[in-house]
């Protein structure tokens, strides 16, 4: 069988479709987000595929959330006002009002809970996190079944969490078919099991995608670590300082994969209009892996500053071990040990920082406040860039861009285009 693939900027090898996928209704929840927005762009892209995208979230979209689609007057895109915390039957009467048909749903809604401590704490509070995104799904899925909407697909974004990443040293590379870990309670794993339950009662199909760290340049998108990253590069280069590694040789050169939210819904679009992908999982990551060494003189270079590598002195850096004691993710082995001379969160509070900070925003109109929400900017970057714990999960498709050139992309739609980092 021959498959005609494309190009699209730094993206390679991706589908395309028949004539006869055409008039299709996507339903894209957390359409503000750093992956609903880009799973709006990736549809809106292809009109003669999609007819309507409705855009189901609680806030309106914000002004440049029309960037590089079709144009605020292309009544092919509509917001939906929904919150998901709400009850199922006061959703379905807003979904009557505004929704008279969907074919596919696409699922990124999302809450985090604050972060509590430093390094590795993120997601720490495995039972709220479960309580929470649980809810989201389940009501979502009754108030389109209140309101008759029956679609095709349905699909579910997740992430390499499934793997148990987050708790220490999992198996790697990780299988869309690894066992369930259950040192804990994992909010994937509910979600999973309700969307399962409610495709197999009203005889739909489901998707589920687990991407690695997500990239994009999104504004008020907290769980993206560059936007950390961006902010300490920018202050040590207006300071005329170097780039500091915070972590050692090991995570220096480990070898990382992310996922760039485009690229994902790229994915997302192919799983759902695939017929023989329904009732499938699926890892998605860039496709060609990075290290910081190679990563950290291109960003020193980008903003014109000085970089280091880690510190030779292994007396000056404290370990920190990974936070479940009931055993490894994998199932056996040592606990998982993470060391570094200093963290993200720590230098963010240095009132220097703030002050420099303040500077730039007035300098280059930035919109974004990271102190705001310290815990969530900088506690995500200190989890992806000295965490470490996180393996190349297998990606069953046929695309990929280089994750370098990805990361300078997002650099430059941040600076440009979404006043989020100097």
């Amino acid at each position: 069988t021959q498959q005609i693939v494309r190009s699209d900027g730094i993206f390679h090898g991706l589908p395309t479709y028949p004539k006869s996928e055409a008039g299709l209704t996507a339903i894209v929840t957390g359409a503000n987000g750093i992956s609903g927005y880009h799973m709006v762009k990736v549809l809106a892209a292809a009109p003669e595929r999609w007819n309507k995208i409705y855009c189901l979230s609680r806030r309106s979209p914000p002004d440049y959330f029309f960037d590089g689609l079709s144009g605020r007057e292309d009544s092919r895109i509509e917001h939906v006002p929904t919150d998901f915390l709400d009850e199922p039957e006061n959703i379905a009467r807003t979904l009557k009002e505004y929704v008279s048909h969907v074919d596919h749903v696409f699922f990124f809604s999302y809450m985090q809970s604050t972060q509590k401590g430093g390094i590795l704490s993120m997601w720490s509070d495995a039972d709220a996190l479960a309580d929470v995104n649980a809810k989201l799904i389940n009501n979502c899925l009754q108030s389109l079944r209140l309101s008759n909407l029956t679609p095709k697909r349905v699909l579910l974004q997740t992430g390499a969490k499934h793997y148990g990443f987050h708790m220490g040293p999992a198996t790697s590379p990780s299988f869309e078919t690894d066992p369930r870990v259950a040192l804990e309670n994992n909010f994937y794993y509910p979600q999973e099991d309700i969307l399962s339950a409610y495709c197999k009662e009203v005889g739909a199909q489901w998707n589920v995608v687990r991407p690695s760290y997500i990239i994009g340049a999104v504004r008020d998108n907290l769980l993206n670590y560059m936007v950390g990253l961006g902010v300490y590069c920018s202050v040590q280069a207006h300071l005329k300082l170097p780039l500091e590694f915070p972590g050692d040789y090991i995570a220096w050169d480990r070898e990382y994969c992310q996922s760039t939210a485009m690229l994902n819904a790229y994915l997302e679009e192919w799983a759902v209009l695939t017929p023989h992908a329904g009732n499938e999982a699926f890892n998605a990551q860039d496709g060609l892996p990075f290290t910081w060494s190679r990563l950290w003189p291109y960003l020193a270079n980008w903003y014109g500053t000085s970089w280091n590598p880690p510190d030779p002195d292994a007396s000056k850096y404290r370990s920190t071990e990974s936070r479940h004691k009931n055993g490894t993710p994998r199932g056996y082995g040592p606990f998982g040990v993470v060391r570094s001379t200093f963290s993200f969160m720590e230098w963010s509070e240095q009132p220097e920082v703030v002050q420099v900070w303040t500077e730039l925003a007035k300098m280059h109109n930035l919109l974004l406040d990271p102190f705001k929400d310290r815990g969530q900017v900088f506690g995500i970057t200190d989890s992806a860039v000295i965490g470490g714990y996180v393996g190349v999960p297998r990606i069953v498709c046929w695309k990929y861009q280089y994750s370098v050139a990805g990361l300078l992309c997002i650099f430059k739609q941040g600076i440009n285009q979404r006043h989020i980092i100097a």
